[in-house]
């Protein structure tokens, strides 16, 4: 065996498993730091304003919008898209009251830094498989460690509980699922207590979440889905639609199309859950990134989602203007470790 092979041996099964150690004691704490407690309730206020300058340009769109009329979506997207620059760019001496406005403006000058919008590697087709296939291996293994999968879990439950109590074995589908490592992960917890599914629109990912179901034994459904055009599972009677990991990939104004989609064809309800941008996320991932897996695509991707992901105020404010929402209840909250979710309720 090559030295440097022998190296990463060594390392893989001394160093990683104590790195593993530590990050899953560090999964049960919030790790985005004191920066966002300080702006959360300028960027809270900044929503309510941006919902109501924005939401009546939008409304009568709505319509076109789902009927696929491509100005309209157009138009729609580009409208999404200026309102969270514009929430962004709101200041905290033009919202906040009793004389805090000096502290928070220059938190809010710092924080600005931040968003970066560039793309993954992993996203690039030139990628050598093999590197691709490392990379995600990483990934698996530090969302295990991290607790990331447990945070979505805890997430989409009261959707599946709700689905279970009817009486019928629910259906989750991922959508937009990569590599399918949620929906492995879902269909060894839940078993035969829920069909689980994952569709994307590359295939090349759907053949390796495919292999790994095979390998490990594990039933799940993979099949070719757009995320903007879900009829076909709500013809199936797919209960619950989640969005895991993926949606810092898409502009505000798709994830708004993305959420109308699946809250329509759901029959219980979806959630969209994703990290959420902070300094201390970032800091604490590019460290753990460069010792972990030893491969700078798994490193580079982490970085770069980390400072594409949004707040959870700016998804509350892409919720409220997605188009034609059915009769739904809409919730957000953060989950540790650096999570945030969107969970859409379909009401009776």
């Amino acid at each position: 065996m090559p030295r440097a092979s022998m190296l990463s041996e060594v390392l893989r099964r001394s160093f990683d498993p104590a790195l593993e150690a530590v990050m899953r004691r560090m999964s049960r704490h919030d790790v985005r730091g004191p920066l966002r407690a300080a702006l959360a309730p300028h960027r809270g206020r900044a929503m309510r304003r941006t919902i109501d300058r924005f939401g009546p340009a939008i409304a009568p769109l709505e319509g076109a919008v789902l009927r696929g009329e491509a100005a309209a979506i157009e138009r729609f997207d580009a409208l999404v898209a200026e309102a969270i620059t514009t929430m962004r760019a709101e200041r905290p001496s033009d919202l906040d009251e009793g004389g805090r406005a000096p502290l928070t403006e220059l938190l809010h000058a710092v924080d600005a830094r931040l968003y970066r919008d560039r793309p993954e590697l992993m996203d690039d087709p030139s990628l050598p498989e093999d590197e691709r296939t490392h990379a995600l291996d990483v990934l698996d293994r530090f969302n295990h460690c991290t607790g990331i999968y447990e945070t979505v879990m805890a997430a989409i439950d009261p959707l599946v509980e709700a689905a279970s109590g009817e009486g019928k074995r629910p259906i989750v589908h991922d959508v937009a699922a990569g590599h399918g490592g949620l929906a492995l992960h879902l269909a060894e917890r839940f078993g035969d207590r829920a069909a689980i599914e994952a569709s994307d629109l590359r295939e090349e990912y759907l053949a390796l979440g495919r292999a790994q179901a095979a390998e490990r034994g594990l039933s799940v459904r993979f099949s070719v889905e757009d995320a903007l055009a879900l009829g076909g599972l709500s013809e199936r009677g797919v209960d619950v639609i989640t969005c895991t990991q993926a949606i810092h990939h898409f502009p505000p104004g798709m994830i708004a199309r993305m959420m109308s989609e699946a809250a329509r064809r759901a029959r219980v309800g979806a959630c969209f859950i994703d990290g959420e941008r902070s300094f201390t996320t970032l800091g604490l991932v590019a460290l753990v990134g460069a010792l972990y897996g030893r491969t700078y695509t798994f490193y580079y991707d982490a970085v770069t989602s980390i400072r594409r992901m949004y707040y959870e105020e700016e998804l509350a404010l892409v919720a409220a203007l997605a188009p034609g929402m059915p009769k739904v209840r809409v919730e957000t909250g953060i989950a540790p470790p650096s999570h945030v979710y969107v969970r859409i309720t379909r009401e009776p």
